[in-house]
């Protein structure tokens, strides 16, 4: 049978002839005492429930996996910060210097076109002045609005800690302001000071 059309035509009655006869639904009727409102309610309960659920997970995963902190030298003392904050690590290099600028700070350099000033670590922590060495690195970290270099003695290790073994800083801390430091861990025995970046870069801090 052709049902091909070469225009429109209305459908009549005779249009599905040969169509199976679809059941008749009976008609919906409502349970007694449904209330949709209190179902939709908790259905929104339970998916708050289950996120909730979900993030206390999030946060027990991530305070068993720690904090994982980049330890430099600056003069006999261990510093770290976090890895998220360190863009890349590169070797000293010549510096423009700028005038009427803190003593830190070092100068600027070009890192692929971007202009970032370089800190000297030991001048901004008020550590003394030493004799430097082919393990000096630059570690370029991120901050508002762009980038930073801090020099540092040397670069060490990546290590990873638990948030709860780090320590608030005490009140008396010797060769460093203490609001530079943002807690105190220790690994393999040693002392591990967490640096503040955020302040320890605002040069307004002196």
């Amino acid at each position: 049978m052709d049902r091909s059309f070469s225009a429109l035509e209305p459908v009549g009655a005779g249009a599905w002839e040969d169509t199976p006869d679809l059941p008749i639904l009976p008609e919906w009727e409502p349970q007694a005492g449904f209330d949709p409102a209190s179902v939709i309610l908790r259905g929104r309960q339970s998916a708050a429930s289950q996120e909730e659920v979900a993030r206390e997970a999030e946060l027990a995963d991530q305070a068993e996996a720690g904090l994982e902190l980049l330890c430099f030298r600056v003069a006999s003392e261990d510093y770290a910060i976090s890895i998220m904050d360190i863009k890349e690590i590169i070797k000293p290099r010549e510096v423009t210097e700028v005038p009427r600028v803190p003593n830190f700070v070092k100068g600027i350099l070009s890192l692929r076109g971007i202009i970032i000033p370089v800190f000297d670590m030991r001048l901004r922590l008020g550590l003394p002045e030493g004799t430097r060495s082919e393990r000096e690195r630059v570690i370029v970290v991120k901050r508002q609005g762009g980038f930073c270099g801090v020099l540092v003695d040397q670069v060490v290790q990546v290590v990873r800690i638990a948030e709860s073994g780090v320590e608030a800083p005490p009140v008396v801390l010797e060769g460093i302001d203490r609001e530079f430091v943002q807690g105190i861990g220790r690994v393999a025995g040693r002392m591990l000071i967490l640096l503040d970046m955020e302040k320890v870069l605002d040069v307004s801090l002196l």
